[in-house]
């Protein structure tokens, strides 16, 4: 985004802001939330959540015929984490591994990359996938966390309803609606890596029919450490602004609008040789992040059960480093509706269409060509939920139909069964197809990766983008079991065998060889072109288990393991594919304790598998938490972190940056509600 459309965007939002806070009737006395704010959830509460990211529909946790897991807000305040992707290690079966101060490789059921590009990331329902690389940027995906109601996560293909590159999984962060975050907040915090940070948040109501809040938030994060003890000049500060608006319509109908504004400045260093030789090793990398959305999303009922909605959003992303410069515009238009027919069927379907702008001009390291496109996608997708055994035994049968750019017509289909022999357990079985359509990257890039010279020829390797590059496919099979046998115990258990064709590679091509005319020098350029190569099986097993072990203490156990198997007989480089690059065995576990005097007392525990691949260890990370309330509205919190080790590595980064290791680190933060 260029600066002047961006302080435009800027001043625009500061006037909403203003606009809301000044309404002709507004109501704007606190609720009262401090009871719940520090009330757990029950096991039989969570059980009761409903999840909507499974079937577009309103489903009770303890029934959905999926892999999923639900990180509600108040895992997300007593974690004390401070942002999505930390967050996201609670959940079984996702790879979460930092590379350094601000940057994460996540995935679900392998694939684990800086730029993984296999799991679908939505916001609100707002995809935040970008077509550049297939990927999620997950250093500028932030919120105001205590606005976040709950992260479903479903592991395993999600294409039947949302398309393409939902092939391992979807991850649906979901924030609160504005009638829940009325009054004011403010916190504010620092210590050694999170340096400093804070937010500001009013909520109020609009007449007597509507509700909306505004927030502003800042961090800064400090540097971690490279291997060698040295500082890594990895730091990271974002500010952020947003807002959203809450409508009744009518008695049928609702209104949401929201958006947000942000800016974010990240350092790394170069520390490989994996880079062009006009870029000094050693030299500090700025890359600056700006953007902002705007979504608006209208929900009808109709009779009966019947629902409609109509959403649209408008995004746009401004990356610009020395190596690469990116502007993106997107905007997605998406209408959906479901009905009960013939008494036994749950009904849902949709039409979608999206359409992306980009511009991407040549850097020091980077070429695409042509290096401006837009891209149309058009799809639509129908489910049917069939009743077999009313209260037992369903069959669910759906598909999505999409055009994209680069590859054209795909089809999804998925089939799911689900048997409850009893009001507390659930059987499923889901078969599925899913695809990773090609990226902007598969097809048009040329990048630069380094120059060597041996004896009087420099050799120059390039990435190099194919037209012939296709999409990746998943056929998936999954079987999983859920119970919750009593008000104080639930488990669930989910396997998977996934096959994997056609997925891409960089192989080595044709060098060819001139002569620099300006230095004399023989250059001899030598290709690795982007193909779909190779297939590939995995198969593993997630299971997770809450207990309320006592009426002020609850505890959470996860536990996921997964084996990767490699068929080719090519030689390739595929640094996401190796199985060694990919934890066999992770482990984690959440302990909440309710003390005397308002104190409460939380651990986190997670254990991570070696990449031998990466020479990277095993490690255990305890984390601690203690929070207390003084006062009726007021709440002070101490976070520990990795306590166990001064540091460690979790990833090695590639491209050229350096690799930097998780410190050991602390933080406290005052927090007030009014």
């Amino acid at each position: 985004m260029n600066r002047d459309m961006y302080r435009v965007l800027k001043s625009l939002f500061l006037a909403v802001f203003l606009a809301l806070g000044f309404p002709v009737d507004v109501l704007s006395q606190p609720e009262d939330n401090t009871l719940r704010y520090l009330k757990n959830l029950s096991i039989e509460q969570l059980a009761s959540i409903e999840v909507t990211t499974v079937s577009k529909t309103e489903e009770k946790l303890s029934d959905v015929d999926a892999a999923v897991y639900v990180i509600t807000s108040e895992d997300i305040r007593r974690s004390g984490l401070t942002s999505i992707p930390e967050i996201l290690r609670m959940a079984p079966g996702l790879q979460v591994a930092r590379i350094d101060s601000n940057q994460w490789a996540i995935s679900a059921r392998g694939f684990n990359a800086w730029f993984a590009d296999k799991l679908l990331v939505l916001i609100d329902g707002r995809s935040v996938y970008t077509p550049l690389f297939s990927g999620v940027s997950w250093n500028i995906q932030d919120t105001l966390l205590d606005d976040i109601e709950r992260i479903e996560v479903i592991r395993g293909p999600g294409a039947a309803l949302w398309g393409a590159n939902a092939v391992n999984g979807v991850i649906n962060i979901i924030t609160k609606k504005a009638q829940e975050t009325q009054g004011g907040l403010i916190k504010a915090g620092g210590g050694s890596i999170e340096q400093g940070f804070g937010a500001v948040r009013y909520g109020g109501r609009i007449g007597d029919k509507g509700y909306y809040r505004a927030y502003a938030k800042y961090f800064n994060r400090g540097p971690f450490k490279k291997r060698n003890g040295h500082d890594a000049d990895d730091d990271w500060d974002m500010a952020r602004v947003g807002f959203r608006m809450d409508l009744d319509l009518s008695s049928r109908s609702y209104l949401t609008l929201d958006g947000d504004i942000y800016d974010s400045r990240t350092h790394d260093t170069l520390d490989m040789e994996s880079v062009p030789a006009s870029v000094q090793t050693g030299e500090r990398l700025t890359e600056d992040f700006t953007g902002g959305h705007l979504l608006g999303r209208l929900t009808r009922r109709l009779q009966d059960e019947s629902l409609m909605t109509f959403q649209w959003y408008y995004d746009r992303t401004d990356w610009d480093s020395d190596f690469i410069k990116e502007t993106r515009d997107t905007i997605d238009l998406d209408f959906q509706h479901s009905f009960k027919a013939f008494d036994r069927h749950n009904v849902v379907w949709g039409l979608e269409y999206r359409m992306y702008h980009d511009n991407l001009p040549e850097t020091v390291a980077f070429k695409f060509q042509p290096k401006s496109r837009i891209e149309n996608m058009f799809s639509g997708f129908l489910q049917d939920q069939i009743s077999i055994i009313p209260g037992k035994l369903d069959f669910t049968l759906g598909t999505k139909l999409e055009h994209n750019y680069f590859s054209g017509f795909e089809v999804q289909p998925s089939g799911r069964l689900r048997f409850k022999p009893t009001k507390t357990q659930t059987f499923w079985a889901a078969v599925s197809r899913a695809v990773r359509t090609p990226s902007r990257a598969d097809r048009d890039m040329n990048l630069l990766l380094n120059e060597i010279k041996i004896g009087p020829i420099d050799n120059i390797f390039v990435i190099k983008g194919s037209d012939d590059f296709d999409s990746e496919e998943l056929i998936s099979y999954e079987a999983g079991y859920r119970i919750t046998p009593r008000e104080r115990f639930s488990f669930d258990i989910s396997t998977f065998y996934n096959v994997y064709r056609d997925l891409r590679a960089t192989i080595p091509a044709e060098p060819t060889q001139k002569k620099d005319y300006e230095t004399q020098n023989i250059v001899r350029v030598i290709p690795l072109e982007i193909k779909n190569q190779f297939h590939e099986d995995s198969y593993g097993l997630e299971a997770s288990g809450t207990m309320q072990l006592t009426r002020w203490w609850k505890a959470s156990i996860n536990y996921s393991w997964l084996k990767m198997r490699i068929h080719t007989d090519k030689e390739m480089v595929g640094f996401e594919l190796d199985e060694g690059n990919i934890p066999r065995n992770q482990f984690s576990m959440r302990s909440y304790m309710d003390l005397p005097y308002n104190v409460q007392f939380d651990t986190l525990l997670f254990y991570v598998d070696s990449l031998p691949e990466m020479d990277i260890p095993s490690y255990t990370r305890l984390d601690f938490r203690l929070g207390y309330h003084p006062f009726k509205h007021l709440s002070v919190d101490l976070k520990l972190q990795n306590m166990l080790d001064n540091r460690h590595p979790e990833y090695v980064n590639i491209g050229g940056i350096a690799s930097s290791e998780v410190p050991r680190s602390f933080y406290g933060k005052i927090t007030w509600h009014f």
